[in-house]
């Protein structure tokens, strides 16, 4: 077996993972929230998010790490939350200027490789990943945006996936 820095070495994985489609969403920020000592961190996660809800702010990609939290949002709305936050006394940092990546297959959870090819593409695209989530039919990968182009090239050529079937 050889190696390749061609994600696309095996054409025939297109066809039987059913990607058919691949978008991004641009103009995201990721917060990360201390969540605090271990014997308050349940009650900590709570008011976190409470904070979060009472701004109106919608979150996705929302992760329960050791002792932080974070969740990914829409960028316009990253003063809303920061305001929330401090307000509550809440420790956090933010990273902003990121996009999500989504890749659409039909048989996602049922096949191996998938997960694999998506992060070869997203290196060779020079994209950093900061998390990922999915489901039965997409995975979601919150990526540098300035490298969200390169992504989504990759990610076309290493699925096979045509222009009018990926959309930016």
């Amino acid at each position: 077996m050889s190696v390749t820095t061609d994600p696309n070495q095996h054409p025939h994985l297109e066809r039987e993972t059913g990607v058919y489609h691949i978008d991004i969403t641009r103009s995201v920020a990721h917060v990360i929230v201390a969540a605090g000592e271990e014997t308050k961190r349940a009650e900590n996660v709570v008011a976190i998010f409470g904070c979060v809800a009472r701004a109106g702010v919608p979150v996705f990609l929302a992760k329960l790490h050791g002792h932080e939290v974070s969740f990914a949002m829409e960028a316009d709305r990253l003063a809303d939350v920061e305001g929330a936050l401090t307000d509550a006394g809440h420790v956090y940092r933010t990273l902003r200027d990121l996009a999500i990546v989504t890749v659409h297959a039909n048989t996602m959870r049922d096949l191996t490789g998938v997960l694999v090819r998506i992060a070869d593409a997203l290196q060779l695209a020079g994209s950093r990943m900061y998390g990922a989530g999915d489901s039965h039919s997409t995975v979601h990968c919150l990526i540098d945006g300035h490298r969200s182009d390169a992504a989504l090239l990759q990610l076309r050529h290493a699925f096979g996936v045509e222009l009018s079937d990926a959309h930016a």
